[in-house]
């Protein structure tokens, strides 16, 4: 909430101006005495500083005091200083190619989109009635409701960039918390709605915690220098199961990586000597998995992050958490990531546009020989709601647009059983139903009740999958209409069998 605080503002003018003048002259024309030294203060004894002595301004050296107090620090004495400077992701400096150059430098590639499973989990996510209602709520709890009153910097035009546009600072809740706010009540709603379902059960959260990852990666010279990738998410979702990769590595190895030739893909990289060489991260010595993160990004007023540029940062800071997590319990060895990826999920709300992504970490080796590839999905952009102007109050959330939290919903349920039995299960149902039809229940040596009980279910089991039309063609229905003839379960099965298939 925006408040502004009352100042009363008294008028001037050219008459107050003319007796200030005066004023000031009169005072500045009055003759002071000359400072005098007491005879008392004299026959004390102390040290005297006299402004009328010729010697008053000369410096005097006074004896340096070895203090730590009064010591500089130096960079070498940092704790956590090295001798070898890191190339450093921060995501304080805008990537130049966007998307590509995170994707070349995380030797991933790029998936512009969900897989079609997630987007039909998405789709077929029930929610309660006046659902909308609920996520004005969520949004209008940091847009308008949290009591926070702190300066909120000047609001920059820029049409009229020149000038003061806005030179009443106000009060209120700045963009960080008001983000963090409405992230905490998305992942809280979508939370509680899984454990209605027992889904996304012990969760482990984590708020405001640092994470740090490091790798080791030839540079121009084709020496190894650390790669550091640091980050402080909002919040750091944890579970003791890991996700399950969503496709295989092998799989991927004529797939190209994006090229940013003649754009070097570290020329954005900072270079700093202080870093941790190991892993920082919530709960590092547990035996835990990074689920999702989420945090919020505040746009700069004068040069704003594109959404290419927004979504190479929610990839890096993805890329981070999967090597965190590869490498949180100080592993050396890394050829068991192609038999068991890590793969993890990055939630990033900018402006009430939210960024998914998730990355699958086949390979820790980032350079040409290595003939892994890691493989990264995103949806950048996705808008939520739209946001005003941070020095206003919004008065009503516009343009709410429900479908992005069902695709928020739908990454973070894609886990191991829905994503599994969506994607993955449904070519082995279809085998399955589609040896029963091919053999026909004829050959099956049971009673004729339960043959034609086990058609029945193979063509309903088919008509939920949505793949009876492409399965039983004109032939086939045939055939299963001549087998039911000869059943001769009862004497007008026949006529009962024959209205049943001809429906098909």
């Amino acid at each position: 909430m925006v408040f502004r605080k009352f100042r009363p503002q008294k008028q001037w003018g050219k008459m107050d101006t003319r007796i200030f003048k005066n004023i000031l002259a009169a005072r500045n024309k009055r003759k002071m005495p000359r400072f005098v030294i007491p005879p008392v203060v004299q026959e004390a004894g102390f040290k005297i500083y006299d402004p009328n002595h010729p010697n008053f301004f000369a410096t005097e050296k006074f004896s340096v005091v070895h203090h730590p107090a009064y010591k500089i620090p130096q960079l070498h004495e940092h704790p956590l200083y090295k001798s070898v400077a890191c190339s450093l992701f921060d995501g304080s400096v805008a990537f130049t190619d966007g998307i590509d150059q995170a994707c070349s430098l995380s030797k991933a590639v790029k998936r512009i989109g969900f897989p079609e499973a997630v987007l039909n989990l998405a789709s077929k996510i029930p929610l309660p009635e006046c659902f909308e209602d609920h996520l004005n709520d969520c949004i209008m709890h940091g847009e308008r409701y949290d009591p926070t009153l702190e300066k909120l910097p000047r609001l920059f035009d820029p049409v009229i960039f020149w000038t003061n546009y806005f030179p009443c600072r106000v009060h209120g809740t700045p963009v960080l918390t008001r983000g963090k706010i409405i992230l905490d009540n998305l992942f809280r709603t979508a939370h509680l709605m899984a454990l209605q379902n027992s889904q996304l059960l012990n969760l482990r959260y984590d708020r405001d915690e640092p994470l740090s990852a490091i790798l080791r990666v030839d540079n121009m010279e084709n020496e190894k220098i650390p790669f550091v990738l640091r980050s402080e998410p909002h919040i750091i979702v944890q579970s003791p199961e890991p996700l399950t990769p969503w496709t295989k590595a092998v799989g991927l190895s004529n797939i190209p990586v994006p090229n940013t030739a003649p754009i070097n893909p570290r020329i954005d990289l900072t270079s700093d000597h202080i870093y941790n060489d190991s892993v920082v991260l919530p709960r590092a010595k547990e035996n835990l998995f990074i689920d999702t993160i989420l945090w919020c990004h505040e746009q700069n007023q004068k040069y704003p992050w594109t959404i290419e540029q927004l979504g190479a940062q929610a990839i890096m800071v993805c890329f981070g958490a999967a090597v965190a997590q590869a490498t949180r319990h100080g592993q050396t060895n890394f050829e068991n990531l192609v038999d068991q990826p890590v793969i993890t999920r990055a939630v990033q709300l900018v402006n009430g546009r939210l960024d998914l992504v998730v990355f699958q970490l086949n390979t820790l080796d980032l350079g040409a020989n290595s003939r892994y590839k890691n493989v990264v999905w995103i949806e950048p952009g996705l808008q939520l709601y739209k946001s005003g102007k941070f020095t206003e109050n919004l008065d009503a959330v516009k343009d709410l647009n429900v479908d992005t939290f069902r695709k928020f919903m739908a990454l973070l349920l894609c886990s191991t059983h829905l994503f599994m039995s969506e994607a993955l299960f449904i070519s082995q149902h279809l085998k399955f139903l589609r040896g029963h039809l091919i053999t026909l229940p004829a050959s099956y040596r049971s009673f004729d009740s339960n043959r034609a009980a086990i058609l029945y279910f193979t063509l309903s089991t088919l008509d939920v999958l949505g793949k009876l039309e492409e399965e039983v063609d004109a032939e086939l229905r045939r055939k299963l209409i001549e087998w039911i003839y000869r059943l001769q379960l009862k004497s007008d099965s026949g006529e009962i069998f024959m209205k049943n298939i001809s429906v098909l």
